[in-house]
């Protein structure tokens, strides 16, 4: 795996941003000369004239499976840095829900798959759904 300055350490950044407009552009801010490898985002600012969710532009989304198929909100996104080399990772569909997003990295240390879950603690769904 292929990392910006440590080649044995993954920087994970985990953020609930409670869908505020505000908190998503400060994190894009915040973000911008920081080496975060992966942020993992729940409940992200979503517009409302174009149903888009703001990527900064040194990051690739990924979105749930599920979106755009049904006026479900997503409440998970994974930023994943253009550092990384695509070919040591994927994203690992998780069907039937805006709520989970999951990244799996793939290399000569094996495997490592990362679930970013958005729970809001009413229901176990999504604990049956992993």
């Amino acid at each position: 795996m292929q990392l910006t300055q440590h080649p044995t350490l993954l920087h994970i950044l985990q953020i609930n941003l409670n869908k505020s407009k505000i908190a998503h552009l400060d994190l894009i801010s915040y973000i911008k000369g920081k080496d975060w490898d992966i942020i993992l985002i729940q409940e992200p600012h979503i517009t409302n004239k174009f149903n888009t969710i703001t990527t900064p532009p040194n990051d690739r989304p990924i979105f749930p499976e599920n979106q755009g198929r049904d006026d479900t909100l997503v409440r998970s996104i994974s930023w994943v840095s253009k550092a990384l080399k695509t070919q040591s990772w994927e994203n690992i569909n998780v069907l039937g829900t805006n709520n989970i997003t999951a990244i799996q990295f793939k290399g000569s240390y094996g495997k490592i798959t990362i679930f970013n879950i958005y729970n809001d603690c009413n229901h176990p769904r999504m604990e049956s759904m992993l």
